[in-house]
Parts: C-alpha cells; structure tokens; sequence
C-alpha cells in the first residue's frame, strides 16, 4: 500500500522544489509551505526524520502545523460549506500473524489471524462531513488550490466476534460470543490539501478533478456489539492519533467519485503488533 500511495507525497514535494520562486508553495529539507499552511519538522536532531520516514511511522508529535498571511500574492478564494461524502470502506492487513500470533484470548486460547479480521464489505461504510472547504486560484487559471476541514467517521463492521476492550492485558481479541452486529467506529478531525483541476471553473457541470493528502487527528472510537443486547466499549484501543492519507476525485457536475487510502497505520505501531491501512471509495456530492 506505500509503494502505491508514498509517490503522491513525492509529487507533491517535487511540485513544490520546482516552484521555489513562488510565495505559493514551498519545500525544503524542514518545511513545506502550501498557501497560508506551513508544516514544519520538528528542530532537535534526536526526533529529525526525512518527510518519507516521518509519513511511514505516523509520526507528527514533533510537527509543527502553522497558519501564516501570504504577502504579495492577490487572493483569489472560494468558499463552500458543508459538503457530504458517502461510500464503502476496508483496510489492507499486514500483519504479520505467523511471526507473532498475539492477542489471545485466554478463556479460549485462539489466536487472532487475517480471517480474523474480515470486514462484512456490504456493510462497511465511510462517511465524512466537510464543515468548509476552499479554492485558491493558482497563476494558471485551469488550475487551484483545495483545502478545507472537516470529519471523517469509519465504520469497520467486522465478520468475525472481534472485542475491542481498554482494560487487561489484552487490547483486541477474538471473542468466544455471537454478535449480530460488530463493528468499530473511527472518527477524525481531517485537513485535506489538494491539487484541483478544473477547465472554465464558471461551468459548474464540467469536468474537475483534485490529488493530494490529507492530514487526520483521531477524535474518538469506540466499538459497538449487538448480541442479546446492545453494548457501547469507548476507548482508544491502542490506535494512531494521526492519519495521512492520498486522496483524490473526479467528477462532471455535483456528483463527484472520491478515494482515499492511508499510508499510516490504523494502531499505534509503538502499542500495537496489528497494522491495518485503511482505503475508502465512495460519491461526493458536491459540485465545488
């Protein structure tokens, strides 16, 4: 899943180096600058990383995320509120569960592996509320900038009785119950940045289409089990506070086909043995 998404992160930094001249955007070996957004690595030489080792660990505590005024450059924005994403959702498992066959439930001694972890495709959904999103127009006309705020939920409706659980030892286990419904709840508060695309942008029934990353911070999960009756485990469950994912769409109209896939692990690589990737594909219905 890296291999296919990391060379999103590597156009979008050599987009940037061969922009330098612009105030627009920005690279180099600490920060990148897109529009009034500035990410910049952390300073002390025992947490430096490279951006592609930074984007593979999931690791942005020593990040810094800032908001600076454009000097010089004419503005030129459009604003949309609230727009609404709705589609299907699973993960990528590579986990290793030969190597380390963990979580054991002890009442039942079964250890978890990739069957364990199946998702009911039907019935896994992702849905995301953008609160406002914005264009800016870069010096090509054909051409903006994509960015904005807003929630992403996942609903991972498992095949399998898998309990979620922030006490004892064990964290994620195979559970020895029936369940008519078993599903975990992901939500994050998500900052997508794109490149849009988008010939004659008066015509709002005409083709456009954006690439980038967004940028995720884990707001709450929680798993939810239905069997004689209905039981709510909130918790974090040993999961990543942060995603960043490539994104993209396409569309002709309000309708729009949308997709992302997360090149972070769903859990904590530090807590956590299991490593999933989530991707998503679905309809946007917007015409901005």
């Amino acid at each position: 899943m890296k291999k296919i998404i990391l060379p999103l992160f590597s156009i979008l930094i050599a987009f940037g180096a061969n922009a330098q001249k612009d105030t627009l955007i920005s690279v180099n070996q600490d920060t990148i600058k897109i529009g009034s957004l500035l990410i910049i690595k952390a300073q002390n030489p025992t947490e430096k990383k490279d951006w592609q080792s930074m984007i593979e660990r999931g690791d942005f505590k020593n990040t810094q995320i800032k908001i600076e005024r454009i000097k010089g450059f004419k503005k030129s924005k459009t604003t949309k509120w609230f727009v609404m994403d709705l589609g299907f959702t699973n993960y990528y498992d590579a986990t290793n569960y030969k190597y380390d066959p963990s979580f054991v439930r002890p009442s039942t001694g079964t250890a978890l592996s990739n069957k364990s972890f199946r998702l009911n495709n039907a019935r896994s959904s992702n849905f995301n509320l953008w609160i406002v999103q914005q264009k800016m127009k870069l010096k090509h006309p054909d051409f903006n900038l994509k960015y904005g705020i807003g929630l992403q939920m996942y609903n991972f409706r498992f095949e399998q009785p898998i309990s979620y659980r922030n006490e004892g030892a064990s964290f994620i286990y195979l559970d020895n119950k029936t369940f008519k419904k078993d599903k975990l709840f992901v939500n994050y508060l998500t900052i997508p940045v794109q490149l849009n695309y988008h010939p004659k942008s008066d015509n709002k029934r005409g083709l456009n289409a954006s690439a980038g990353l967004s940028f995720g911070y884990l707001l709450n999960s929680r798993n939810k089990q239905i069997s004689g009756t209905k039981e709510k485990y909130n918790g974090n469950f040993n999961l990543n506070d942060f995603q960043v994912a490539g994104i993209g769409e396409v569309g002709i109209g309000s309708i729009k086909l949308y997709a992302s896939a997360s090149v972070t692990n769903l859990y904590d690589s530090k807590l956590s043995k299991q490593f999933n990737y989530p991707f998503s594909i679905g309809l946007r219905f917007s015409n901005f």
